[in-house]
């Protein structure tokens, strides 16, 4: 039975570098595990077993829900590109034994922030799985999820509202509405680490990037960090943290923290002289002055 991963880049050429390093990473975890790349941006690179070029709609998110059924493989690791592969996975292709897809719950439970898509059909205690380390299984039942997925994403785009939203409310609903079996990754399969989450044992996927930046000192600083413990811990903000016990007579216990990095490449002063440029060359020097006073004055 083949296996392989997949990774699907559209609409922004930035996501090249960043897809270089995530591939080169998975290369070096699993070095026999074929990768196939679709992309509308011409990547030539060894790390790949195919490249095909393919045609982009006007959303990336829309882009993905069609291009997922293309994967060349019966059993399919959908990684993102924006991904760093710590450690060899083959666990997760096991699962698939089983299950006709796999993934882990989204950190916000909701990523609809602004209710453009209301599902009250659909029990709050269902959320969103996060789309960017998913594993699939070629059958009749994951095939009808996949096209259902792409259908209502379509049908929303449709409706011309001009809503901005990604592509996993969408795959929330195909999957309730489904009779794939799913199984539930833990945090440690897709990390994102910079922002808040529980784990339990080595972290062997970590998730996330800034501005396109594509730093591999950045990303293993974190994934250092995040594994300098494997005990149970919380991370938040850049910041690691497992419990401790403490005292002789009794059960007392504290946060002992493990160990923090930085949520940028780039040190925090440069981040906001970068973005107070950004900010002046989109409204003007004026109107930027004011709006930091008037943020001051009624802080």
């Amino acid at each position: 039975m083949s296996k392989g991963a997949i990774y699907i880049v559209t609409q922004d050429p930035r996501y090249v570098d960043l897809l270089l390093i995530s591939a080169a990473s998975l290369r070096q975890a699993m070095p026999d595990l074929p990768i196939t790349l679709f992309s509308q941006f011409p990547v030539d690179s060894s790390l790949f077993e195919r490249v095909v070029t393919i045609e982009p709609t006007s959303d990336g998110f829309y882009d993905k829900t069609r291009w997922i059924r293309e994967s060349p493989y019966e059993r399919t690791m959908v990684i993102d590109a924006d991904t760093y592969v710590i450690e060899s996975v083959p666990e997760l292709f096991f699962l698939l034994d089983r299950f006709e897809c796999a993934a882990n719950h989204e950190e916000y439970v909701n990523t609809d922030w602004l209710n453009h898509y209301p599902r009250t059909d659909i029990p709050a205690s269902f959320p969103e799985l996060n789309t960017g380390i998913l594993m699939l299984k070629r059958s009749e039942k994951m095939e009808r999820v996949l096209e259902d997925w792409g259908n209502l994403y379509k049908a929303y785009l449709d409706e011309g509202t001009g809503r901005k939203i990604n592509d996993q409310p969408f795959f929330r609903v195909a999957l309730y509405r489904g009779e794939a079996r799913v199984a539930t990754l833990t945090r440690e399969y897709n990390c994102k680490f910079r922002g808040q989450g529980y784990l339990n044992g080595p972290v062997k996927i970590i998730h996330g990037h800034v501005n396109f930046k594509a730093d591999i000192g950045f990303l293993t600083e974190a994934a250092t960090i995040l594994n300098r413990s494997t005990r149970p811990r919380v991370y938040i903000a850049g910041q690691v943290f497992e419990q401790k016990l403490v005292g002789r007579f009794t059960d007392r216990r504290k946060a002992h923290k493990v160990g923090s990095f930085p949520l940028s490449p780039e040190s925090e002063l440069m981040a906001e002289a970068k973005q107070l440029r950004k900010i002046i060359k989109e409204r003007g020097f004026k109107n930027s002055v004011k709006r930091t006073m008037m943020r001051k004055w009624s802080a």
